[in-house]
């Protein structure tokens, strides 16, 4: 019974990223690109501020919002 419990926590960990949605990717990407930026410090503020909205949005559920605020991030930062 212990094999079988510890065999289903190992199969519950490993599917655990699976269902991460598209939007914590997008989310993650801005946060990483915000570190090495070259942009002022009213534009950090403002993406900063972008990317904690769009990983609200996304716990959320709201994906596409998400992904939307993400994009107008990224068009900040001037990455794809």
């Amino acid at each position: 019974m212990k094999l079988f419990l510890l065999a289903l926590a190992l199969l519950a960990a490993t599917a655990v990223p699976a269902f991460a949605k598209p939007c914590d990717d997008e989310v993650k990407q801005v946060q990483a690109a915000l570190g090495s930026a070259q942009i002022s410090d009213d534009e950090r503020a403002q993406v900063q501020d972008m990317a904690k909205q769009a990983a609200q949005l996304c716990a959320a559920g709201n994906d596409q919002e998400s992904i939307d605020v993400s994009a107008e991030a990224k068009a900040v930062l001037n990455i794809d």
